[in-house]
């Protein structure tokens, strides 16, 4: 029996990386899973993973910039499953550029993949949470929404704005038992660290099941914590090197 046996779980942005490590980690500790992304080879093979875990799962092809598609996905998962226990997050594009060669073009596209699909996706989803008075959100932010990025302005601020969403959330749901979190992980070993930065220094990256077992860690917080006074409506999980 798993700490999540019997509930259920989207994985925004989880068909590759840390999406992909969290969808398997949420299976293993008994959660059906929902692999919510764009590419569609990708999604079906986390699905697969999960199932191969003993779990429900199902792939869903979703541009979560376009709120049509989540609305349709959340209604997809409800279809399915019947509930929705836990939402995450974890769908992200880096920009490595000055900010003085950024187009608006470039800042608009950053802030619609890193923010406004995560609004997006909270949007579609609270409603039922609500309703049911219950459920864990957890956003995945960054380091640099804290300490910035000289080249990568337009990421950072997006960043950021998923770091003061997520405290909003916390703050106006905790009397509904809703828990909002984020983290903040430092340089990670993914497709998009290398692609982005391919001569960062490996020493100074850690392994994204490491913030896997992270959010597993959060998504299994009992509802009653909610109610004691000296916990916090939000906890920002800082990893990452000076």
């Amino acid at each position: 029996m798993g700490t999540l046996d019997g509930k259920t779980a989207i994985v925004v942005g989880g068909g590759r990386g840390l999406g992909r490590c969290i969808a398997c980690a949420l299976a293993r500790e008994g959660a059906d899973v929902v692999v919510a992304a764009r590419t569609k080879s990708e999604i079906d093979q986390v699905a697969d993973d999960v199932r191969g875990l003993g779990r429900a799962a199902l792939a869903m092809r979703t541009d979560a910039a376009d709120y049509e598609q989540v609305k349709r996905m959340v209604q997809e998962t409800l279809t399915r499953f019947g509930n929705i226990e836990i939402l995450v997050n974890c769908q992200g594009q880096g920009l490595v550029k000055p900010i003085v060669e950024t187009s608006l073009d470039e800042w608009d596209q950053v802030h619609d993949i890193n923010l406004k699909s995560v609004f997006q996706t909270c949007l579609a989803v609270l409603p039922f949470m609500l309703k049911r008075k219950g459920g864990h959100i957890i956003n995945i932010s960054s380091r640099v929404a804290v300490c910035g990025a000289a080249d990568a302005a337009a990421y950072a601020a997006a960043k950021a704005g998923v770091v003061a969403l997520s405290h909003s959330l916390a703050m106006k749901f905790k009397s509904e038992n809703i828990k909002v979190n984020v983290i903040c992980p430092g340089p990670m070993d993914t497709g998009m660290r290398w692609r982005d930065t391919p001569n960062f220094d490996r020493k100074k990256v850690i392994k994204p099941e490491t913030v896997a077992e992270l959010v597993v860690l959060l998504a299994s917080w009992p509802q009653s914590v909610l109610q004691n006074p000296m916990i916090p409506a939000s906890v920002n999980m800082l990893y990452g090197w000076d």
